[in-house]
């Protein structure tokens, strides 16, 4: 772990493994298992999945990229990317423009957060990654820890519903520096009505993630974000690929169309 980086937990951890920190928050986050670990490993979906991010060979990062990319023009301190996931969020993106910048890689699940330090150790030695196991929702970091702090539907992912949602965005807009920055790239569902028709079919009530009682301006606003930038959007159909509701989408022939939005939010402190 980067000795500045150390630095800003605010308690120890239950685990060092390799330097990494573990707060053992397995049950906040996806519930992965060896075979994706031979999957992400052996079968090299961490390694396309960092190409496609950092070579922009991905249409959806291709959209945002530019704008994502010129907050570190100015900015050239540490960054904090959340769940991170199986394609490191912006992480990717982010270094292959700005590769002498550390950061901090987090998600709530260690064995995830393990297997990308063995690729990490494997393939990207040239560049500063940290990795610890937390959930977003009650980071083990102290206040005003990070200038920006970045999220690849890293919000939209977390569980408990809405009331999870507004507990991490309470936890970043903690951990974010007064003028610090939010990049966030989250997703919201277009026809909550297909949504509820492949359940029907299905036989299974829709999860709570999915139940959005606000949108995600008022979300932001009531954590205490100003928002900055909100224009770029993204906007495609849900693969049988992407997870079980997709792979039932596709089966019974109902198109659900997922919407990405980039946002560029601001803490600022009166």
């Amino acid at each position: 772990m980067n000795n500045d980086l150390e630095d800003l937990f605010d308690r120890q951890p239950q685990e060092i493994v390799d330097g990494d920190y573990y707060f053992h928050t397995d049950n906040e986050g996806d519930q992965f298992d060896e075979t994706d670990v031979k999957l992400w490993l052996e079968e090299g979906i961490f390694k396309e999945k960092w190409r496609q991010a950092s070579q922009n060979d991905n249409e959806l990062f291709s959209v945002f990229s530019e704008d994502v990319c010129k907050i570190f023009s100015c900015k050239h301190s540490a960054f904090l990317e959340i769940a991170c996931g199986p394609g490191m969020g912006l992480t990717p993106m982010i270094l292959s423009k700005n590769p002498q910048i550390p950061c901090l890689v987090s998600d709530a699940c260690s064995l995830l957060v393990k297997s990308w330090r063995k690729f990490i150790r494997d393939n990207l030695t040239e560049y500063d990654i940290n990795l610890s196991s937390f959930s977003v929702m009650d980071m083990p970091l102290k206040d005003e820890s990070f200038d920006i702090i970045t999220s690849f539907i890293g919000i939209s992912s977390t569980r408990s519903g809405e009331q999870g949602k507004i507990k991490a965005l309470s936890e970043v807009y903690r951990v974010l520096k007064p003028d610090g920055y939010f990049i966030a790239i989250e997703n919201e569902w277009t026809d909550f009505n297909a949504i509820k028709k492949v359940f029907d079919l299905w036989g299974k009530p829709v999860w709570n993630s999915m139940k959005a009682e606000k949108s995600w301006k008022e979300k932001f606003a009531e954590c205490g974000f100003t928002i900055e930038s909100c224009e770029k959007s993204f906007c495609r159909r849900l693969h049988k690929e992407d997870n079980d509701l997709g792979e039932q989408a596709d089966a019974f022939g109902i198109d659900i169309m997922l919407k990405f939005n980039l946002y560029i939010l601001r803490k600022f402190v009166k």
